[in-house]
Parts: structure tokens; sequence; C-alpha cells
């Protein structure tokens, strides 16, 4: 199995030799100037939106339902936005400003007694389920 850092090694012996076939001389400086300078700022960039996007995952995973009624209201609002009046735009944005802050980030939690409850609920349901499909 080729892991992701496997390809790049071989690229960069390749790039060595063939650097130093035309060249003569070692690649050190310029191998060093290109890692800090444009290699860094593309990594820095996909590392950027990378984060940004676990972040979405990460928030809307804590109320689904909540955050997905914001970016609902979000893209009424861009979508919406050219074609409606400026006053009507403002009173969007005051009403998504409240949906936001009304975000209560998490599910409510529930007690330990109550959890069990389900779960033995639920193991009740299949084990009828179970019993009904055996012949």
């Amino acid at each position: 199995m080729i892991l992701i850092d496997e390809p790049l090694m071989y690229a960069f012996v390749a790039f060595w030799i063939i650097w130093v076939a035309v060249r003569r001389k070692e690649p050190g400086r310029w191998l060093i100037k290109f890692c800090e300078g444009p290699l860094m700022t593309f990594a820095r960039f996909i590392d950027f939106y990378v984060m940004r996007m676990a972040g979405f995952f990460v928030w809307v995973s804590k109320n689904p339902m909540v955050a997905l009624r914001i970016k609902e209201k979000e893209v009424r609002l861009k979508v919406e936005k050219p074609v409606i009046t400026p006053k009507k735009a403002e009173e969007y944005e005051r009403g998504l400003e409240e949906v936001r802050i009304r975000y209560t980030k998490e599910l409510p939690r529930l007690s330990l007694g109550t959890s069990i409850l389900l779960i033995l609920l639920f193991f009740l349901v299949y084990l009828a389920m179970y019993l009904l499909t055996v012949h």
C-alpha cells in the first residue's frame, strides 16, 4: 500500500537527480526558498479551508436542526438580496441575527436514568422485531 508521503519522496528524489544532472550544482538553497515561500503559502491556504470546513461540521453536529435553519436563512438572504428592497433585506438580517443569538449550540442532554430507559426500550423493540421475524 502506498502512503501519501511515498509519492512525494519519489518526486523529490527525481527532482534532485534531474536538478543535479542539468545544473551541476546542489539545489539546497533553491529548495529551502521554495519550501519557505510558495509551498508554505499553499499549505497555509489548504489548512485554513480544511479547518474552516471541519469547524462547520462540528458547529452543525452540535445542533443540526437549528444550524440548518440558520444556513437556510443565510442562503435565502443571499439569493433574495439583489431582488428585494434594502428595508426588507435589513429585516431579514435582523431575523437571522435573532436566530443566531438563540442558537443553543448543543442539544439538550438527557439524564442517566432517561438514557438507560431509552436504551432498554430500543433493546426491547429490537428483541420483539427479532422474535417476530424468526420462523
